[in-house]
Order: structure tokens, then C-alpha cells, then sequence
């Protein structure tokens, strides 16, 4: 994953940079480092950061669907006791 690649996602799913920093518990120093060239190396984002995102997407999707479905189930309650 590109640092664009990943700014890309972090817009995707509506976070900042300070947002993940911390999230994923680390500084946002570091986070700002990724991407850029010291002395002709280019400090990558770590591999392990895209299945993050990807975890934490259907993360968020799963507690969405978790509150619509206990949205319903009250609403069934609700209903049933009229």
C-alpha cells in the first residue's frame, strides 16, 4: 500500500490521520513519516496496515447492521405487547 493508497482509504471510511494514530495506537509522527525518502530509501507503510483498514470497515459496517437490527427487534417487542 501507497501512502496515497492509504490516505485514499482513510478518506474512504471518513478518518484522519490523527483518527487512526489513534486507533492503531501509534504516534502520528510516524504515520506522517510513511511514504517519505530518507537517504534514498522510501519508509513504506507497513504491511499489516491494509487488512486494518479492511477490519475495521467491516467492522463498522457489522455495528451498523447491529444497530439496525436491534432497531427492528423493539420495535417487534414493541408491537407485540400492544
Amino acid at each position: 500500500m501507497t501512502k496515497e493508497e492509504f490516505n485514499s482509504k482513510l478518506k474512504e471510511l471518513n478518518l484522519s490521520i490523527k483518527d487512526f494514530s489513534q486507533i492503531a495506537d501509534i504516534p502520528y509522527s510516524t504515520i506522517n513519516n510513511w511514504g517519505f525518502t530518507k537517504d534514498e530509501k522510501t519508509i513504506p507503510v507497513p504491511k499489516w496496515v491494509n487488512p486494518f483498514l479492511e477490519h475495521y470497515e467491516k467492522s463498522k459496517k457489522y455495528d451498523y447492521l447491529m444497530g439496525e437490527v436491534f432497531k427492528v427487534a423493539k420495535s417487534l417487542e414493541k408491537s407485540k405487547k400492544i
